[in-house]
């Protein structure tokens, strides 16, 4: 019953989105309509759910879609949703007793844009929307954005702003709950908490040469609120009990990123791209990767692709039943430890100059091409011991 309504909500959103495309624009250009299946798993022995040992299980499906739809004035409307579901077992440990809520936990999120496009000033600003829920999470985001070319479209500036209202609800491991309830049928309903979030991006990009293309990114990111995940345990070495993780109410993060796109030749384009991290959690990271688009004919693009990531531990970060219960802040959770990590992987996109087929969808009178189908698979391994698999497959359509 869950599956048929999220199709529904799928096929409700793609109708809604190009009936109204077509409504305010008679002489629409083609509606573009992406959607993405992707299955992510992976596995550890460093769950922050149980202080920082034991299995890191995960399984992940998810769907999204993406529809962009030209209007009759030159401006855009984009509408994306989607939902993913997964199975976890270590977050199955929270409350080993019950274990629905905590073993899996399914995500429903859609977000809206509209942007003004102006080819007289050779620029364009937008709005954004967007609401995301799941079991203990709730978030609702608005933001903008602007951005500005030369008229030889040879340079841009691209500026964007995002704001996070986010809702936690407060779910404890089993054995923390309160002693004067059945602990499996704990009521968390008064148990809750906000984080906010505001980012800012500035984007630069210049053609350097016929061959050469480069842009500049900087973010900035502040969060303020519950920092901290209620159900990851914390194991001290001088107690018994655990606690949960306490982090700071409030981070800055700074990523730093340069991007370089060179052309070979017809058939090769070199894509580097560097990210330099920093925050007030103590966290330096150092992010290249590289992916080399080799164009086997026409129709038929390999990419294979590399990321090597490495990283400091955060200042609160300490080992499994390690922690002193002098200290204030306190975290088990291994994302936030000093790593390496590898990943490694391949894209294949197949796009035929009119299209692979057309057809006609019920309740529909346009006519619709599928375009392009590309699909994208990588192995990652991290120096902890988490290892993960993640492929993707998407359809790119035409809508007239």
């Amino acid at each position: 019953m869950q599956l048929n309504i999220k199709i529904f909500f799928v096929y409700f959103l793609i109708l809604a989105a190009i009936n109204y495309g077509q409504e305010k624009n008679e002489n629409s250009n083609t509606t573009e309509v992406d959607f993405l299946v992707s299955y992510y798993e992976q596995d550890g022995n460093n769950a922050a759910v149980t202080g920082g040992i034991g299995t890191e299980e995960l399984n992940d499906i998810a769907t999204q879609i993406v529809i962009n739809v030209p209007m009759n004035n030159g401006n855009k409307l984009s509408i994306s949703g989607g939902f993913d579901s997964y199975s976890s077992a270590s977050s199955d440990q929270i409350d080993p007793i019950s274990t629905g809520a905590s073993g899996q936990d399914a995500r429903v999120h859609i977000n809206g844009a509209y942007t003004f496009i102006s080819d007289v000033t050779n620029s364009q600003y937008g709005f954004n929307l967007g609401l995301s829920k799941e079991y203990d999470y709730s978030s609702i985001s608005l933001g903008g954005s602007w951005a500005k070319s030369s008229e030889d479209g040879n340079s841009e500036i691209n500026l964007a702003g995002q704001f996070f209202y986010d809702g936690v609800t407060l779910i404890y491991p089993m054995e923390l709950r309160s002693l004067t309830t059945n602990p499996a049928n704990y009521d968390f309903s008064n148990n809750s908490e906000n984080r906010l979030t505001y980012s800012f991006s500035a984007t630069y990009s210049q053609v350097l040469t016929k061959k050469l293309q480069a842009s500049l990114n900087l973010d900035f990111v502040y969060q303020s609120g519950f920092l901290s995940t209620s159900f990851h345990r914390v194991y001290f070495e001088d107690e018994s009990l655990s606690r949960i993780e306490s982090l700071p109410n409030s981070r800055y993060k700074i990523p730093l990123g340069l991007r370089l796109n060179y052309y070979v030749s017809d058939f090769l384009i070199t894509r580097l791209h560097y990210r330099y991290y920093h925050d007030d959690f103590g966290i330096d990271a150092s992010t290249f990767s590289l992916e080399l688009p080799l164009k086997l004919s026409e129709t038929l693009t390999f990419s294979p692709f590399y990321r090597y990531h490495t990283q400091t531990a955060a200042d609160y970060f300490v080992e499994f039943n390690k922690v002193s219960s002098a200290d204030e802040f306190y975290t088990s959770d291994y994302d936030l430890s000093k790593f390496e990590s590898h990943k490694y992987g391949l894209g294949i996109r197949y796009y035929p100059l009119f299209g692979i087929t057309d057809f006609s969808p019920p309740l529909l009178s346009n006519s619709i091409t599928l375009k392009s189908l590309n699909l994208r698979a990588g192995y990652y391994e991290r120096s902890t011991g988490l290892n993960a698999f993640n492929v993707s497959l998407g359809f790119s359509f035409e809508v007239r």
